[in-house]
């Protein structure tokens, strides 16, 4: 008799680089565990309240709670009559749905925790008196999450040291795992390049100032004359009137498409001096596509680029000094750019392969689930 396939739940974010994350779980759910029935279920954080009076009193809530209903009754939704044998919970509403987080063993996937978000607080829209109008209920709310799960894998250390030290969670209930990038979609591809003397920067953020899309505005702006050429490309979301007229901007450019991976083999640098950020999968996906990469050091950033070898980390707060340095030097220096970007390359390879990171969670729920069979 055949055993029938197990049954896994990944309620998963689908904001930006969350996205990106949620398809490569997909591919390699698809092409690698055939002994797995894989349920995605997206949290979009868009649900729209039935009850039309339950809709006017949400109305009146800060945008965030309504976010988070909205997410919750999503995840409700699609837990209605199921039943898995492992969920993996890749989304900040996990707290507030606790009751499905208890159905199965569940296992946390996570970008940051919510100390590290007030932390960075202003840039994500999270201000003092928010955090402590909802801090105490935060706290219990995660407290309990991280009780419940199974095990929690973080994004990278610096997400892990959290988990131990802020959160007091066992250190054999935690693990650093990157989330690696495509490394076969996003590849080298020196005929893209057209190498007619310009330097071709790239920038992908869909939050254009606090990726730090605005200093590299003024950079151009503050050019001295004759500096050599530079075109300076766009991915963004936010509308930007004020551009000089080297600047283009890609509209409609999606995760993990063929005109994203094209825009970096395209490319002689890639550039993202951000205000706040935890990690960057696009920077995996540059240092992929063989590019140097300058970028702010912050989060779990530092553990991306190797400094010196694979690009630049600029310092945190105040740092245009230092980026319009490295990129005057890395635009006019190509052999160094050249060094860097195969150097980035082989490091995307050999450390940030995602299929590593989607096995190393999946083998985890495959050993719970099994486990749980022989009980």
């Amino acid at each position: 008799m055949t055993e029938s396939p197990y049954r896994f739940g990944f309620v998963m974010d689908q904001q930006v680089g969350l996205k990106t994350q949620s398809l490569n779980f997909e591919a390699v759910l698809r092409e690698e565990y055939p002994q797995v029935e894989a349920v995605f279920v997206p949290v979009q954080y868009a649900s729209v309240a039935a009850n039309p009076l339950t809709r006017a009193l949400e109305k009146a809530l800060p945008g965030s709670v309504r976010g988070t209903l909205a997410g919750v009754r999503e995840i409700k939704s699609a837990f209605a009559g199921a039943t898995f044998d492992a969920v993996l919970w890749a989304t900040w509403a996990a707290k507030s749905a606790i009751e499905c987080v208890r159905a199965a063993p569940a296992f946390l996937l996570m970008d940051m925790t919510p100390t590290q978000m007030e932390a960075l607080g202003a840039h994500y829209g999270y201000s003092p008196g928010r955090a402590r109008f909802l801090g105490g209920w935060k706290k219990q709310a995660t407290d309990r999450l991280y009780g419940e799960a199974t095990h929690l894998f973080g994004w990278n250390e610096w997400v892990a040291q959290s988990l131990r030290g802020d959160y007091g969670v066992p250190t054999g209930k935690v693990s650093a795992v990157s989330p690696g990038t495509d490394t076969t979609r996003f590849c080298p591809d020196t005929k893209a390049r057209k190498y007619d003397g310009v330097t071709r920067l790239l920038f992908v953020g869909g939050d254009f100032v606090r990726k730090g899309g605005d200093l590299l505005l003024r950079y151009l702006r503050e050019r001295a004359p004759g500096s050599p050429p530079v075109e300076l490309h766009c991915v963004t979301r936010d509308t930007v009137t004020d551009a000089p007229a080297n600047v283009h901007f890609h509209r409609g450019i999606v995760n993990n498409s063929p005109e994203l991976a094209r825009l970096y083999q395209q490319s002689d640098l890639f550039v993202l001096p951000t205000r706040a950020d935890c990690y960057s999968l696009v920077a995996l996906e540059a240092m992929a596509s063989g590019l140097p990469v300058v970028i702010t050091n912050m989060g779990g950033i530092g553990d991306i680029v190797a400094t010196g070898e694979t690009g630049v980390l600029l310092p945190e707060g105040d740092n245009y000094t230092e980026l319009a340095a490295a990129l005057d030097e890395l635009i006019g220096d190509a052999a160094k750019r050249e060094r860097m970007g195969r150097a980035g390359r082989d490091r995307a390879v050999s450390r940030f392969n995602c299929r590593a990171g989607v096995r190393t969670v999946v083998d985890a729920m495959l050993a719970a689930a099994e486990k749980g069979r022989a009980t």
